[in-house]
């Protein structure tokens, strides 16, 4: 007897999906690719601006890459002290708003996830009315007018400290943690404030790490709540001075330093271009450190708590 074989009709088709998948593959890459010029192109620009020369920027020259280079703009803002100053003051609001965020939203989320808390249905349901009804500037402006906190960096951290969406994301994370590990801490006589200091945050970091990014981002290029409470010029943030530079004056900003660019040496362009790469470059630093938590941390979300 002759032994009849199949065709081998799988295999097509496992062929099939592999070309599929590398056709995929291929426009996805060349759309990624196209997406990242178009994000890097303005930053580009705005580097090879801040670089050039005022005769090539009044000739509009410049497109991605410097002509004649030219340093005076990064002169005036790294030689003015005003640049240090709001870098140190932004720097104290990014630490505090970030450090009190994580831990407050923490300490609310924590309870929030535990099945056994008699307050979760009303403390979820007040924290999702917050999502839908706000107070409004002018409420928010006297009560820390009234709370003595105006010129204090406690007015620019304590009224985003805890986020509703954000107790929310960590309610979902802590959930996912497996709950005989709080049962065995209680047995082993850990209080519930023992339980998430050491055993529910070590377990968090890619939530902790993403969020902390989120603070840190937040703070860095908010300038809004600044200008409402910090009156004092010597307490502004870097964003505060880059908003001045460009809406007003880079001499009004700069004091003597800015009267170079009336003898056409500089460019107002250079020193708002060299101001706004000042502004941005720490951030960019800070990214690398933290990118391996940030990449499983963006899917708390899409864990249902």
């Amino acid at each position: 007897m002759t032994k009849t074989t199949l065709p081998s009709k799988p295999v097509k088709a496992k062929n099939k999906i592999h070309i599929g998948g590398y056709a995929f593959d291929t426009v996805n890459i060349i759309f990624l690719t196209l997406c990242c010029v178009i994000v890097l192109m303005p930053f580009i620009r705005v580097i090879a601006i801040s670089l050039s020369s005022s005769r090539m920027i009044d000739r509009g020259a410049v497109s991605l890459w410097p002509l004649e280079f030219n340093f005076k703009g990064y002169e005036i803002v790294f030689g003015n002290v005003t640049i240090y100053r709001a870098y140190g003051w932004t720097l104290l609001y990014s630490v505090m708003f970030t450090v009190t965020t994580v831990s407050m939203t923490a300490c609310l989320a924590y309870p929030l996830s535990v099945n056994d808390f008699i307050l979760k249905k009303p403390i979820s349901v007040l924290l999702l009315i917050t999502m839908f009804f706000s107070g409004g500037t002018v409420p928010a402006y006297l009560l820390i007018k009234n709370l003595g906190l105006m010129n204090t960096a406690w007015a620019l951290v304590l009224p985003g400290a805890v986020g509703a969406w954000n107790t929310f994301l960590y309610r979902s994370f802590f959930k996912g943690i497996s709950h005989e590990i709080r049962e065995a801490a209680l047995i082993d006589g850990a209080g519930d404030l023992r339980i998430l200091i050491k055993i529910i945050l070590p377990l968090s970091k890619a939530l902790i790490a993403t969020f902390s990014l989120f603070a840190i981002v937040g703070m860095w290029n908010s300038y809004f709540a600044a200008m409402l409470y910090i009156k004092d010029s010597t307490r502004q943030p870097i964003q505060n001075i880059l908003r001045s530079i460009v809406y007003t004056s880079v001499s009004a900003t700069f004091g003597d330093a800015g009267m170079a660019m009336t003898q056409g040496t500089v460019n107002p362009l250079n020193v708002q271009y060299a101001c706004l790469i000042a502004t941005i470059a720490p951030l960019l630093f800070i990214y690398p450190f933290i990118q391996k938590y940030f990449e499983s941390g963006m899917q708390v979300g899409a864990v249902k708590g």
